[in-house]
């Protein structure tokens, strides 16, 4: 995947995300990967550096990090990187619906 693809699908799941943010519900990464129609290879060994990128987006926009609606469907936990973070994750996931919701309510 190049990284211009990688940039897209990171846009791509921000839509989803924020969406997903709106309704205050999380997503499994197949769900994302359906979403945003990465499959197979690319969704095991790319999707994470695609949540870094959309991390990234977040963190550039003043946001909390979409990323952490994302998780694993048989665990129903993020992925490892959530592990090592300052905050977490479940307080992130808060952050975040609370941030869209207000977004959503302020228009």
């Amino acid at each position: 995947m190049t990284s211009q693809n990688r940039v897209e699908k990171a846009q791509q799941a921000r839509a989803a995300l924020i969406v997903a943010a709106m309704r205050r519900s999380i997503l499994t990464y197949g769900e994302l990967g359906r979403a945003i129609d990465m499959h197979g290879v690319d969704l095991r060994n790319q999707m994470r550096h695609v949540l870094d990128d959309l991390s990234d987006l977040c963190a550039d926009a003043g946001e909390p990090s979409l990323a952490a609606l994302v998780v694993n469907a048989e665990t129903g936990k993020p992925g490892q990187g959530w592990e090592d973070g300052s905050k977490p994750w479940y307080a992130e996931v808060q952050q975040v619906f609370r941030h869209w919701s207000a977004s959503n309510s302020a228009r």
